[in-house]
């Protein structure tokens, strides 16, 4: 297969949200997706490693991966520590359709 016949991550997301089950699991993870392109932006912005943040906020290595992934939905004392040690803000509604970030 060449490397031009690969599609771009959101064709292939916005083919499977045909999938009623995926959807929902997509629209399910959104605020742990928004944290972890927050965390990435301000890590590479500021030149960090998942090391060095995870020293910062107080948390090992392996759970700033698991944050950056968005494997699981961050705990509020999570939030806490990542806003106390870094400045960002998160600022949140949670309605019927789950947590949304939204904006301050």
């Amino acid at each position: 297969m060449k490397i031009s016949d690969l599609k771009l991550l959101d064709q292939v997301i916005e083919e499977q949200r045909e999938d009623a089950e995926f959807r929902d699991e997509w629209d399910r993870m959104a605020f742990a997706r928004d944290v972890a392109n927050r965390m990435l932006r301000y890590r590479t912005e500021h030149g960090l490693s998942q090391r060095d943040l995870a020293a910062i906020v107080g948390l090992a290595q392996p759970q700033i991966t698991r944050l950056e992934n968005a494997d699981h939905q961050p705990s509020f004392d999570t939030l806490a520590k990542l806003s106390r040690a870094t400045g960002l803000e998160f600022h949140f509604e949670i309605a019927r359709a789950g947590v949304v970030l939204v904006d301050a």
